[in-house]
C-alpha cells in the first residue's frame, strides 16, 4: 500500500529554516559583499541557506516522523545527522559558487551599452591632498583598459563644473588618446567644492546624450564637503537606476567622508577610503571593473547587461538548479528515494518561482530589493516540502528507512505485494 504524506510540521520548520537563513545571508552579504569574490559570497549565501531549511526539515521529522517512519527515527536517525552539512552547505554551496562564476562571466554577444561618467574634484584642497594629480593619471590609466563598446565624459568640479570630455565611446586607440590628453592637461585645483552642482549637470548630460537609456555608472572623487540636499537630491539617479561611486580621503575632511558614503549607499554603489593619492589608481580599476561585472544571482543586474535576457535566463535556470539540488539534499538526509522524487520536483517549482521573483522584482531601492530575496527565499524553502503529497510513499519504506535509494533493499515478494495492493492513502 502506498500512502501520500506530507508534514505539516516540516513546512512550518523549512519556513523558519529559510528565514534564519535569509537573515544570515543578509548579514553575509552587507559585511562581505566587499571584501569576497561574488562567487565565494554566493556559495556562502546559499549554503548556509540550505543547511538551515535542512537541519529545521530533520528536526521536524525527528519531532514528528510522518515521512519516514518510526524505523527510521529509531535506527537511523545518525546517518540523517552525518548526512546534514556534505549534502546542503557543502554540496549546494560547491554548485552555487559555479553557478555564480558562470553568470558572473561576461559574453561579449550580449550586448548593451554602457555609459561611465567621471566627476573629478579640482578643489583648492586638492592641492594639498593629491599634489601630484594622480587623480588624472588614475583616470587616464583606467581608460586606457576599457572595452570599446563603453563610453565615457568627465567632469572636473570646484565651485563651478566644467564638462572636460562629452560623452564618447571608446571604439579605438584614437578615441582613448583623445580623452586622455585632456586628462593630462587638466584644470589646476582652485576654490570650493560644489558636488551637488556636479552631479546635477552630470544627470542632465547624461539625459541630453542618452535619455537615460542604457546602463550608466557615475565615478565621484572629492576631498572636500558641500551642502547636498539628501535624499532629493539622488531621487533622478535611483529612479534611473544609475549608481554613485564614491572615493574620499577621510584624512582631509571627516564630513566630505560622510557625505560621500551617504550618496553611495543611496544609490546602491561603494565608498572607497583612500588615505594617499597613490591608491586613486586601484580604486578606480576596482570601480570599472564592478561597473561591467556587478552582477549576482541575487542582487540587481547592472552594467551593459541589465537588460539581457540571456543573464535573465541563466539566473532564473540557477534558483531551479539550486531548487532541486536543496531537495535532493533532503531526499539525501532521509535516505529515501521516494520522499527525494517530491522534494526534488518541489525544489524545481520553488526555485522557478524564487528566480522569477529576483529576476523581475529587484529595484534600486535597497529594501524592495531585500523584501524580493526574502519572498525567493520563503518560495525556496517552503514549496519542496508541500510536494511529498504528489508522490506516495509506500508503507514499508516508512518503516525501515536505511539505504532506500539502493537497489534490492526490499524483497521482491515485499515489493509484489505493495504492487498488487494499488492503494493510496493521504497522511499528514
Amino acid at each position: 500500500m502506498s500512502h501520500k504524506k506530507i508534514n505539516l510540521l516540516m513546512v512550518l520548520c523549512s519556513l523558519i529554516g529559510g528565514v534564519i537563513g535569509f537573515f544570515v545571508g543578509e548579514i553575509i552579504l552587507n559585511q562581505l559583499s566587499n571584501e569576497l569574490p561574488h562567487w565565494l559570497l554566493i556559495g556562502l549565501y546559499f549554503g548556509q541557506f540550505a543547511f538551515f531549511v535542512g537541519l529545521l526539515c530533520l528536526i521536524a521529522e525527528l519531532i514528528s516522523p510522518r515521512l519516514n517512519g518510526e524505523g527510521w527515527k529509531q535506527r537511523y536517525r545518525g546517518f540523517s545527522w552525518k548526512m546534514l552539512v556534505p549534502s546542503t552547505f557543502i554540496m549546494i554551496g560547491v554548485v552555487a559558487m559555479l553557478l555564480q562564476f558562470v553568470y558572473g562571466t561576461n559574453f561579449q554577444w550580449t550586448g548593451g551599452k554602457e555609459n561611465i561618467v567621471m566627476l573629478l574634484d579640482t578643489s583648492g584642497s586638492m592641492q594639498d591632498s593629491d599634489p601630484d594629480g594622480q587623480v588624472f593619471k588614475a583616470a587616464a590609466d583606467v581608460i586606457g583598459k576599457m572595452e570599446e563598446d563603453v563610453s565615457v565624459a568627465i567632469f572636473t568640479f570646484n565651485s563651478k563644473v566644467e564638462l572636460l570630455q562629452p560623452l564618447i565611446q571608446l571604439d579605438g586607440a584614437q578615441a582613448k588618446q583623445e580623452v586622455i590628453q585632456k586628462l593630462v592637461n587638466h584644470p589646476k585645483p582652485d576654490g570650493g567644492t560644489e558636488i551637488e552642482l556636479a552631479l546635477n549637470e552630470a544627470l542632465a548630460h547624461l539625459q541630453k546624450e542618452t535619455g537615460l537609456s542604457g546602463a550608466s555608472t557615475i565615478l565621484l572623487m572629492s576631498d572636500g564637503y558641500s551642502d547636498v540636499t539628501l535624499p532629493d537630491a539622488l531621487i533622478p539617479f535611483q529612479e534611473a537606476n544609475i549608481r554613485i561611486h564614491s572615493v574620499g580621503m577621510s584624512a582631509v575632511s571627516a564630513d566630505g567622508t560622510d557625505l560621500l558614503k551617504q550618496i553611495a549607499e543611496q544609490t546602491q554603489g561603494n565608498y572607497y577610503d583612500v588615505t594617499n593619492a597613490d591608491q586613486i589608481t586601484a580604486v578606480f580599476g576596482e570601480i570599472y571593473e564592478i561597473s561591467r561585472q556587478d552582477r549576482t544571482l541575487i542582487t540587481e543586474r547592472t552594467g551593459s547587461s541589465a537588460d539581457s535576457l540571456w543573464y535573465a535566463g541563466l539566473r532564473v535556470g540557477s534558483l531551479t538548479i539550486i531548487g532541486a539540488l536543496l531537495g535532493l539534499a533532503l531526499g539525501l538526509i532521509f535516505d529515501n528515494r521516494h520522499l527525494a522524487k517530491g522534494f526534488t520536483i518541489g525544489g524545481v517549482v520553488g526555485g522557478l518561482l524564487a528566480g522569477l521573483v529576483l529576476e523581475m522584482g529587484p529595484t534600486s531601492y535597497s529594501i524592495i530589493n531585500m523584501l524580493d530575496r526574502f519572498i525567493a527565499a520563503i518560495l525556496l524553502a517552503v514549496v519542496l516540502t508541500l510536494f511529498t503529497v504528489f508522490f506516495p510513499v509506500p508503507s514499508h519504506s516508512s518503516g525501515t528507512g536505511k539505504n532506500h535509494f539502493s537497489k534490492g533493499r526490499y524483497s521482491t515478494r515485499n515489493k509484489a505485494d505493495g504492487d498488487r495492493a494499488g492503494n493510496t492513502r493521504f497522511d499528514v
